[in-house]
């Protein structure tokens, strides 16, 4: 009793630190429509900030999941909350493109490790009857912590300026800290941690070989996250900058918008939860679905400028609910069909790996596009994505057929 206890205090510790740091990813994207405002910074010197972030982020998620094993993964969380804390008190001192630049580089890469470390931490202390739930409620951390980034920017572009929101995502990101080192040093060692070795059926032990990702289709469903980040950051991170330009709204006012979406977003897990068990836990059926739902919706907001801000509002937070909750299948479900070979957490960082280089993607070609072709094509190239994104779950259905026998 005593064991689960602790188990289950030491996966709340993890979800409040990784909901918490969630802020220390999303902090820039929440000040960027006060940012542009202001006059600090251009939306395509802003996208590109954001950009070179989830660049090397994506390239630090590849690397974490090679080392996740080697190193201990509370010195790989303490890296990444450190790294959040400082590098958001240092941006609310400072409107230098150059300094921001380099700061928020130096914050992602230092983030390599927590994604792996909290799966590892997870898939080998917490006692196994707990486990598959843990990642169920995981699933709802990134949508929960942008939500607290959006809020607390509403609130500061109302009473105050933009350098508070990463003053208060600091303070934040500290008080977590304080989370992290009570689990390290009164729970983690009440419970027997069992390493995920696994062996196959052929009695040795198993890597993340090309023949074990080519069978899982891991590029195939990279690609597929790729896209799913694309259209969910594009969507999400830009939309208060769309209303800003486009209706005239007041950076407060898009912000709350951004909330209000994001709390929407919390039901796409319930959605794609109700799927998954109708299609007899299939994720490549769930994900064709959630996307074929998505594309008449898509196809409305091609004609955005002469519709009212509140029906745009409805299309982009039903859309992002369904991206956001094909994030469970992608995050959390599909690298776990890779459990029988102990490879859930390098898959899930190589997964988190493919979703930071398509946020990279719509960071700075969002911008970009927006500041030299206008949102009209922007939302084009959103449609253009969801239906290659559908044609391509087509296209694995041998593939996965297989797959899915083996695991």
């Amino acid at each position: 009793m005593e064991r689960e206890k602790a188990s289950r205090q030491l996966f709340w510790c993890l979800f409040t630190v990784y909901t918490i740091n969630i802020l220390g990813k999303m902090s820039f994207a929440a000040a960027t429509v006060g940012l542009i405002d202001y006059g600090i910074l251009t939306k395509t010197q802003a996208g590109l900030i954001s950009g070179m972030f989830w660049f090397l982020y994506a390239i630090g998620q590849f690397a974490g999941g090679v080392v996740v094993s080697k190193i201990n993964p509370y010195t790989l969380i303490n890296i990444a909350v450190v790294s959040s804390m400082l590098s958001n008190f240092v941006l609310a001192g400072t409107k230098n493109f150059f300094t921001i630049f380099f700061i928020w580089s130096i914050n992602g890469m230092a983030q390599f490790g927590l994604w792996p470390a909290i799966l590892r931490l997870v898939s080998t202390e917490l006692v196994p009857k707990q486990r598959v739930k843990a990642f169920e409620i995981l699933a709802f951390c990134f949508c929960l912590g942008s939500i607290i980034s959006y809020f607390l920017a509403s609130i500061v572009f109302a009473i105050a300026s933009w350098e508070y929101v990463f003053v208060s995502c600091g303070v934040l990101i500290g008080i977590s800290w304080i989370a992290i080192i009570y689990a390290r040093r009164r729970l983690s060692p009440k419970l027997q941690t069992l390493e995920n070795t696994v062996s196959t059926t052929d009695g040795k032990s198993t890597k993340l070989s090309w023949k074990v990702a080519k069978q899982g289709g891991l590029i195939f469903f990279g690609i597929l996250v790729i896209i799913k980040s694309i259209m969910d950051n594009g969507i999400k991170n830009w939309m208060p900058t769309i209303m800003l330009e486009t209706y005239d709204a007041s950076p407060s006012f898009t912000s709350m918008l951004s909330v209000v979406l994001l709390i929407i977003n919390i039901f796409g897990v319930v959605v794609t939860t109700y799927i998954y068990h109708k299609v007899n836990y299939d994720e490549l059926i769930t994900l064709r679905i959630l996307y074929v739902t998505m594309i008449p919706m898509m196809l409305f907001l091609l004609n955005f400028r002469n519709m009212h801000i509140l029906l745009v509002t409805i299309l982009m937070s039903a859309v992002t609910l369904l991206v956001y909750g094909s994030g469970q299948i992608l995050a959390m479900h599909y690298p776990g069909r890779f459990q029988h070979s102990g490879l859930t957490p390098t898959v899930g960082a190589f997964i988190n790996g493919f979703a930071a280089f398509g946020n990279m993607l719509a960071s700075y070609g969002s911008g970009f596009i927006a500041d030299h072709f206008g949102w009209d094509v922007m939302i084009g190239v959103w449609n253009a994505l969801l239906i290659f994104f559908v044609a391509l779950t087509i296209i694995m259905i041998p593939m996965w057929s297989k797959f899915r026998k083996r695991s």
